[in-house]
């Protein structure tokens, strides 16, 4: 009984699998033209996706081509004409991986120059959520484009945030001596201690750089004891 139930089991499963073929047959005879306009879309599909892997890559191309151009600009102290090439440049490669890179760069020949107006407007879309390590550095340049133009609270959210994201312990250190800077000229004494103290927190007990924030830390508070 059962050899008889086995066998029967797996004649109705060749029934089934042969009752879905004829199906599926069926289907695709009475659907041709679905099938046919289907074919045709997938392979309109794969194609521009080859194409925009192949103009993707063309643009990278001409961007850093473009970009090692304008450094030689740089070289021979043309930053006037740097920084038309690099605003042209971001209208005509903003979306290649270099963008960051044009940024940063033109944001520093702006700061060099005295505009931080022009800097902010460069800086602010990549240095706001700084994460990548050209956008610590874009938001570096882009609290001291803050501190220029006296908006303290800004710059002193962006050193914190960079301190906050940043791996690298001298960046982490800059920042935050930065904005215990700012605390400390805006009044805010304690927060600057606050800060400082951080900063020790982090250095060896023999680091040669520990007493000057120590004797930051007393000229604090002696000031705030007169």
């Amino acid at each position: 009984m059962s050899k008889r139930r086995t066998s029967q089991s797996s004649h109705d499963a060749d029934d089934s699998f042969v009752v879905g073929v004829l199906e599926v047959t069926n289907w695709a005879r009475a659907n041709q033209q679905l099938m046919t306009v289907g074919g045709v879309l997938l392979a309109i599909l794969i194609a521009g996706g080859f194409y925009y892997m192949n103009f993707r890559s063309q643009m990278n191309e001409r961007a850093a081509e473009s970009l090692e151009t304008i450094y030689q600009s740089i070289s021979i102290n043309d930053t006037e004409g740097a920084k038309i090439d690099l605003a042209t440049f971001l209208d005509q490669f903003g979306s290649t991986a270099y963008e960051g890179e044009a940024r940063l760069v033109l944001g520093e020949l702006y700061l060099e120059s005295g505009d931080p107006q022009q800097a902010l407007a460069v800086l602010e879309p990549i240095g706001q959520r700084p994460g990548s390590p050209v956008a610590l550095q874009s938001a570096t340049l882009l609290a001291q484009a803050y501190e220029q133009e006296g908006r303290w609270e800004e710059a002193e959210d962006t050193y914190l945030s960079i301190a906050d994201r940043s791996d690298l312990d001298f960046q982490v250190r800059d920042a935050l001596v930065a904005a215990a800077r700012i605390r400390s000229a805006q009044g805010d004494g304690e927060g600057a201690i606050e800060l400082y103290e951080e900063v020790l927190g982090d250095l060896d007990e023999n680091a040669p750089n520990r007493g000057q924030f120590e004797m930051r830390i007393e000229e604090i508070r002696s000031g705030s004891n007169t």
